[in-house]
């Protein structure tokens, strides 16, 4: 089988303050034309489908037309949820979505069944896994846990997944360790995993941006032997295209730029071609943004000079660092008009201030989540920021009343 790779599209999302719809739209028109090009079968999408769990309809009708455009070419698509995503939402009519060669995970409730598949070279497994935190798996699995009526003691990663028992889940590690060994994943067969997490090789760092959510000293981290029974591991999460530990456990990358620290990512698709049993390979096809992301440096004179204008894109969004001892008067405004339209930020950074200053759109134009917003009134007002538990629960009720539920 033959397929594209995607990860991290979030769709909707909003950099800036700049909406980037216009540009998902392009960059998903020029994978349809890569589908095309390499006659694929399938598209795997390793979630973050949209940037919020309450997408915009103009994000879901963006997915839809991408949809349909796959499915009038008879291509098959795997998808599951990410943590930007809302499991239930993205999972909605998955049954219907099935019969027309849709495949998207259902909202986690423990065992992963594999979606069988059969292609030229026999049977192939793929296990759709979304996003997954150790107090799910917990949960998922407790009446398990109850009905054993074991005292198994569990053990710390990396030792036998056979001794470890959900009330001893403590880490993602043990979480996803302990659902693939429920999930009947037989090694002898051809088995590709679809997944969402921050997946680390013997504690190596990955590449990472600054548009990610992570947890604070990498307390998130999946180790890859957990997916040691997997062909190839289709990985979203990490917006670089990279590998992890081995060639075919990959992090697809987010196929367009979401913040200036990924500049200089060179943005791409994997197509991924899985033959007999172990035989895998991959090649990146690169993918062109309408848009780039750019940042300068230089005095107020020098970036509107013409000369100097002349060799960038107007096109462009830009990240201007102002090298002037004194503050520009309506900087922000100026080098819109000047040249820079597209214009995300302007730091400072000379002799006076030793430092950088960060002035963004017009006083923070920045569209902040709402989840954000409370976050930063509870650090104030107690001096320290929330608990994971604290900011999942908000985030619950954020939802709900958005949705007129009580």
């Amino acid at each position: 089988m033959k397929f594209i790779h995607l990860a991290d599209l979030h769709l909707g999302k909003r950099v800036n303050g700049f909406p980037m719809l216009e540009d998902q739209a392009y960059i998903l028109k020029q994978i349809l034309t890569i589908v095309d090009g390499e006659k694929a079968d399938a598209v795997v999408i390793a979630g973050d489908i949209y940037d919020k769990p309450i997408p915009p309809a103009e994000a879901v009708n963006l997915f839809d037309d991408f949809l349909v455009g796959l499915t009038k070419r008879h291509v098959q698509v795997f998808a599951i949820s990410g943590n930007h995503d809302s499991a239930e939402r993205i999972s909605y009519a998955g049954r219907i979505l099935r019969e027309s060669g849709v495949h998207i995970s259902p909202r986690f409730a423990g065992k992963i069944e594999p979606v069988p598949v059969r292609d030229a070279y026999g049977p192939l497994n793929i296990y759709l896994i979304p996003y997954i935190h150790p107090s799910l798996v917990r949960h998922a699995f407790a009446e398990e846990a109850a009905s054993d009526g074991n005292s198994k003691s569990g053990e710390p990663d990396g030792q036998s997944e056979a001794a470890l028992t959900p009330e001893k889940i403590t880490t993602w590690t043990d979480a996803m360790r302990y659902l693939i060994s429920r999930s009947d994943v037989d090694p002898k067969a051809r088995n590709l995993a679809v997944a969402h997490q921050f997946v680390t090789y013997a504690g190596t760092q990955p590449e990472l941006s600054d548009s990610e959510e992570r947890h604070i000293g990498g307390l998130d981290n999946v180790d890859t032997s957990v997916f040691d029974a997997f062909d190839y591991v289709a990985l979203g999460h990490l917006h670089g295209p990279q590998r992890v530990g081995r060639d075919t456990i990959r992090y697809a990358g987010s196929p367009l730029p979401y913040s200036f620290s990924e500049e200089h990512q060179k943005k791409s698709v994997a197509v991924v071609e899985m033959k007999e049993k172990g035989e895998v390979s991959f090649r990146l096809i690169p993918l062109k943004p309408k848009r780039a992301m750019k940042t300068v440096r230089g005095s107020f004179a020098e970036l509107t000079d013409r000369n100097y204008t002349a060799r960038l894109d107007p096109e462009d969004y830009y990240h201007v660092i102002l090298t002037d001892e004194e503050d520009v008067p309506n900087a922000l405004a100026r080098l819109r008009t000047a040249f820079y339209k597209n214009l995300m930020m302007i730091d400072y950074d000379n002799a006076r201030t030793n430092a950088e200053s960060v002035i963004e759109s017009e006083a923070d134009e920045r569209e902040k989540e709402p989840i954000e917003v409370l976050g930063e009134l509870y650090e104030k007002q107690n001096g320290r920021p929330m608990t994971e538990l604290q900011s999942s629960v908000a985030e619950k009720l954020i939802d709900a009343i958005w949705e007129g539920q009580e």
